[in-house]
């Protein structure tokens, strides 16, 4: 039996997730980050026998579907269910065994990725980490929202000085961004996208092109991975597989592979 989870199945949501810690980041996260997080997402819980063995989570505020279920059907049930509400998507990111068959569930539905990119988990342990944070960076407040945006927009080859829609600004969580300023320039920036009881996970990586290859990745990935390393958690980040400079700078750091990922982005 499939069914929508309410705010009174939040624990039974968490429950869930925990027991694949590191596949369900985002769902974890998404506890973290709001104070009522069924405001802008979907859950829904797959039940046999009254147990939850499947989870499917829309992100609203990115158009997300991801689901963690063992069983193909399951996985299609859930896909079934997300397009029966008419929910638009723009992104499939998940471990690679849930992925793909969302993905091709899609498909069925008439709905094809405009790309789909090969990535892999990466995972950061105290005892490997190569620390090259020197102090310079800061966490970002409300007023650096619209530089964040901007600079994912250069970065993009967007054009930066386009008007920034409030769904782009509510994306953004100051208090989870980490920021590194040359000469009053945002010139790189990491973000934290979910915590757990064991894990921090970065997302959000970038540096403005003209400031590329000056190490300024390597300390603003070890300023925020440092803060999480010495509050016990090991770091999480997803990389895509053909990204070799970025590659380079987190084994540098020592990150190590851990999982298969897929990123599937929808016009």
């Amino acid at each position: 039996m499939l069914r929508e989870l309410t705010p009174d199945d939040q624990q039974l949501i968490l429950d869930f997730a925990y027991q694949r810690e590191i596949e369900n980041m985002f769902v974890i996260g998404s506890f973290e980050f709001s104070l009522n997080p069924f405001e802008f997402n979907t859950y829904l819980g797959y039940f046999e026998n009254n147990i939850l063995l499947g989870l499917g989570t829309y992100f609203g505020l990115w158009s997300d579907i991801q689901i963690n279920a063992q069983s193909p059907s399951v996985i299609n049930a859930f896909v079934d269910e997300f397009m029966q509400r008419k929910l638009p998507v723009k992104y499939v990111v998940a471990i690679r065994r849930y992925a793909l068959p969302t993905i091709d569930r899609l498909k069925s539905h008439g709905i094809e990725p405009q790309t789909i990119t090969e990535q892999t988990l990466q995972l950061l342990t105290q005892d490997r980490f190569n620390d090259h944070a020197t102090g310079q960076e800061i966490n970002a407040t409300p007023h650096d929202i619209e530089d964040i945006i901007r600079l994912g927009n250069i970065v993009e080859e967007d054009d930066a000085d386009k008007e920034i829609p409030e769904i782009e600004r509510a994306r953004i969580f100051p208090d989870n961004e980490w920021l590194l300023h040359k000469e009053g320039q945002l010139v790189s920036k990491a973000n934290l996208h979910g915590v757990s009881k064991n894990y921090a996970q970065i997302g959000g990586v970038m540096t403005h092109p003209a400031h590329q290859g000056k190490g300024y990745a390597k300390q603003i990935v070890s300023a925020i991975s440092r803060h999480w390393l010495d509050q016990g958690k090991q770091i999480t980040l997803v990389v895509s597989n053909d990204n070799i400079p970025a590659i380079k700078v987190y084994h540098s750091l020592g990150f190590q592979p851990v999982e298969e990922f897929n990123h599937a982005e929808y016009p």
